[in-house]
């Protein structure tokens, strides 16, 4: 459904589907590139001891569908899902299963993060990636790259923050993911991938590693090749409302 085009260009209205325990402000990103956009948000309701294994997260589809119908109840015109496992954890085929049946049930455009990455990876005409894996621990690691490789794409090879040095533990990392990471922080250790694996065609972010979005057309220059993650969901939220992004963010936005 993307490019489905509205008939009002006054304001447009977002729902967004945030992950539980967590103060997600990601979508101001949103609002910078459209000021005509309003947004909604609503939280992923799970128990008190849901602790984010991807076993616990694949669990959540149902919930995902039920907090999407209530945006659109409220009148959005975009659901957006933000938390980028919450599509992964089920593969490539079953993610675009879930995300299909959503819309199907909602009847407006339904869009998961973790489905929107790839995808703009291959808009590009980018196919062979490295993945600059910040806080996910190996396990996650190796889920997320059977995942992109799923999708079509080449993994030539990855690092987190912990393979640089920049936490002691990848438990130390996971935690302060929960409190998010400075930008410059997170772009520094994507450069460093983009420059470990020259032959790569695109640097590859999966999940939420701060607010990197106005720091990603230097570090883009700065690599001479696009860098992707999860603001990717607002190319495909602004697509389908028939909107630009208002100003520079990146080769995929300003595509």
């Amino acid at each position: 459904m993307v490019g489905h085009r509205f008939p009002s260009m006054t304001r447009s209205k977002v729902g967004i589907v945030v992950p539980p325990h967590y103060f997600d402000t990601t979508s101001t990103e949103l609002t910078s590139l459209c000021a005509e956009v309003d947004v909604l948000h609503t939280q992923i309701r799970v128990s008190p001891d849901f602790g984010f294994t991807l076993d616990e997260i694949v669990q959540t589809g149902e919930e995902i569908s039920d907090c999407a119908a209530s945006l659109v109840a409220a009148g959005a015109e975009v659901v957006l899902q933000m938390g980028t496992p919450f599509s992964t954890a089920h593969g490539w085929s079953a993610g675009q299963e879930l995300q299909r049946r959503i819309t199907e049930r909602i009847g407006i455009p339904f869009e998961m993060m973790g489905l929107s990455v790839p995808a703009g990876i291959h808009a590009l005409g980018a196919r062979r990636v490295a993945l600059a894996t910040t806080y996910y621990d190996p396990e996650w690691v190796d889920r997320y790259t059977g995942y992109a490789e799923e999708s079509g794409l080449e993994v030539l090879g990855s690092a987190s923050f912990t393979d640089q040095g920049r936490f002691g533990s990848h438990a130390e990392a996971w935690s302060a993911s929960f409190q998010g990471f400075d930008p410059a922080f997170s772009i520094e250790s994507i450069i460093e991938v983009g420059r470990a694996f020259p032959e790569a065609e695109a640097v590859l972010v999966p999940g939420m590693p701060g607010r990197i979005l106005d720091l990603v057309p230097d570090a883009e220059a700065e690599l001479d090749r696009p860098i992707v993650s999860y603001f990717s969901i607002w190319w495909r939220c602004l697509s389908h409302l028939g909107r630009a992004a208002n100003r520079p963010a990146g080769r995929l936005l300003n595509s």
